[in-house]
């Protein structure tokens, strides 16, 4: 960090809980200024979303790309064809990239960093599998293991 740059971090998962179709109006907006204000300052704001076409539901979809606009690096996972569309349309994607992002397996996604977008894959040793897994299978394997 330079000197005078904020060190805050905004971490939200599941952001279309706060931007979609049902949210509150000023809870969206809090939300967007937030991530505003925390770039604009230095800071990290790490937004997931799984539900695309819900964080753009609200008000025309203001707060979601008033957040995605405010984002500098986008990371794109597997979509099913109609939010790939969505995103095509908000991040300017290729007809490849849009075919691409319906395709990735586990692992996959597409990295966007201003108008450079790159396919990668993420690869993790077991152990490093073993500490974030929540997958249902592997977690029930795993206490039956320990117990």
């Amino acid at each position: 960090m330079q000197n005078g740059d904020v060190g805050t971090a905004l971490l939200s998962d599941e952001l279309w809980k706060l931007l979609g179709a049902n949210s509150n109006p000023l809870a969206a907006d809090y939300t967007m200024q937030m991530v505003k204000l925390i770039r604009s300052q230095g800071g990290i704001a790490g937004v997931t979303s799984q539900g695309m076409a819900d964080m753009m539901a609200l008000d025309g979809g203001k707060y979601g790309k008033g957040i995605l606009d405010s984002c500098r690096v986008k990371f794109i996972m597997q979509m099913e064809e109609q939010e790939a569309r969505l995103v095509q349309e908000k991040l300017n994607l290729t007809e490849e990239e849009t075919r691409m992002i319906t395709r990735f397996r586990r692992g996959e996604g597409l990295l966007c960093i201003g108008h450079n977008h790159v396919p990668i894959a993420i690869h993790v040793s077991p152990r490093e599998y073993e500490a974030i897994t929540t997958s249902p299978t592997d977690l029930r394997a795993r206490l039956k293991q320990e117990g």
